[in-house]
């Protein structure tokens, strides 16, 4: 049995939308494996994947099922047409108890991928994210931050 991935592509759907700022928009995801999810520092990385030109996520899922869980195989395996941008974002909160995910967007207009998604995006929107599998065995990774023995906050 091959290697289960630390990191894992999750099918994530838009279920909150909140405004921090006037340029800072909170978006709450939540999908069927999001319980699944793990995040290990304040600065946990992840990449968010969008869909363009009302292009579909669906043959990124579907490569991903033939690699198993080779997320990064799976993006770079689809023709330069279909590959959807991808952009890093940090983990926010993360309440695998109720499946939700929170990722913070700065809003600058309509000249890229992400903001321009943000821009638009309401409750039901679809996007894949990949994020560390907390049930993936190995090294934790996607972060920097490594506070001192002494600090409490984790």
């Amino acid at each position: 049995m091959a290697a289960k991935h630390n990191y894992q592509l999750f099918d994530i759907t838009l279920a909150r939308r909140t405004q921090v700022s006037a340029s800072l928009v909170r978006f709450t995801f939540t999908g069927p494996d999001v319980g699944h999810m793990a995040t290990y520092a304040p600065d946990q990385r992840v990449k968010l994947f969008f869909p363009e030109g009302g292009g579909s996520l669906d043959p990124l899922f579907e490569i991903a099922k033939l690699e198993e869980h080779d997320w990064y195989g799976a993006y770079r395996a689809l023709p330069d047409a279909q590959r959807p941008s991808a952009r890093t974002y940090t983990i926010r909160a993360l309440r695998p108890e109720k499946a939700e995910v929170d990722v913070e967007f700065v809003l600058h207009g309509d000249n890229g991928p992400a903001s321009r998604w943000a821009m638009h995006a309401r409750p039901g929107d679809r996007l894949a994210m990949t994020a560390p599998d907390a049930n993936a065995e190995g090294p934790k990774l996607g972060y920097e931050w490594k506070p001192p023995k002494t600090c409490a906050v984790f």
